[in-house]
């Protein structure tokens, strides 16, 4: 829905104000309300899918692939797609080069190694099926589901090749598959998440709507793994489908605003999304959180 001249300097000022008043009741920091469901595609070895009240929805499905590691540069590859957006878009080709640069800087890949010469390789494939806002943090947000609930399968060759030349062998039996964390050997793996923010004023509130997007002054991107804000932390234009005229550079405190909320709130996210995938193993149905 495209904003009238007297809608947009009424929303902005709200925004503006000490504490900012949200179109939708939403304190700074609170995300909409979400429907996921995790591990729905048989076909794959991790999927997610994710709705938001809006109607926005993507779904992610993970596979993977045993390569030799001297002839694959990066064993983790992600593909976004973008229904009404052609490929070679620039907006669909911005968020490619997120995600992949978010996978490919924060990502323990060397962890994927079966043996000194093979390696699984893992394919992360994104499909936005429908948006109103930005949908990067929705992607993400996916991305971490499906990738929650991969499994691997168990390898029962020897883990050892650097004499011999002997192709790794997997069990049979997919209940002796692995999680990530199984196959990482550690006792939970939270793969890397964005987070996207909306300056206006002196105030900066997380996941902006559509609306909100509108008369936004600048938007900011911020990098979340391991429990700890990562590069990049950046700031963007979110209004894709309208025209901002409010949009301005944006101010070092705010960025320090910005990532004190990511410090503040992060972990409570990463915990509900966690919660989503631990109710899927228990009930195979959908939560929402």
């Amino acid at each position: 829905m495209i904003l009238s001249p007297a809608e947009r300097a009424y929303l902005f000022d709200s925004l503006a104000m000490s504490p900012p008043v949200r179109p939708d009741g939403r304190k700074a920091f609170q995300f909409r309300p979400l429907e996921a469901k995790t591990a729905f595609l048989p076909s794959s070895n991790g999927s997610a899918r994710i709705r938001m009240a809006d109607g926005s929805e993507c779904i992610v499905s993970v596979k993977s692939k045993v390569v030799l590691i001297g002839k694959e540069p990066n064993l983790i590859e992600c593909d976004v797609d973008i229904a009404g957006f052609r490929d070679d878009s620039n907006f669909v080709l911005n968020l490619k080069f997120n995600m992949t640069n978010l996978f490919e800087k924060n990502f323990p890949v060397k962890n994927l190694h079966l043996t000194s010469k093979y390696s699984y390789k893992l394919f992360i494939d994104c499909i936005v099926i429908s948006h109103q806002s930005y949908p990067l943090t929705l992607i993400s947000m996916a991305s971490y589901l499906a990738l929650s609930s991969t499994r691997l399968p168990l390898l029962v060759s020897e883990t050892d090749d650097a004499e011999i030349e002997e192709q790794p062998t997997f069990s049979d039996d997919w209940e002796n598959s692995q999680f990530l964390s199984e196959v990482f050997k550690i006792e939970k793996f939270q793969p890397p998440l964005f987070l996207t923010f909306g300056v206006a004023g002196e105030n900066v509130v997380i996941e902006p709507s559509v609306e909100e997007e509108q008369v936004l002054e600048s938007g900011i991107l911020v990098g979340w793994y391991n429990n700890k804000v990562i590069s990049p932390i950046t700031n963007i234009n979110l209004a894709t489908n309208s025209n901002n005229l409010n949009l301005k550079g944006i101010k070092p405190a705010l960025l320090l605003k910005a990532v004190s909320l990511a410090k503040q709130f992060s972990s409570q996210v990463v915990a509900a999304l966690d919660a989503v995938v631990e109710e899927d193993l228990q009930d195979q149905d959908g939560a929402i959180f």
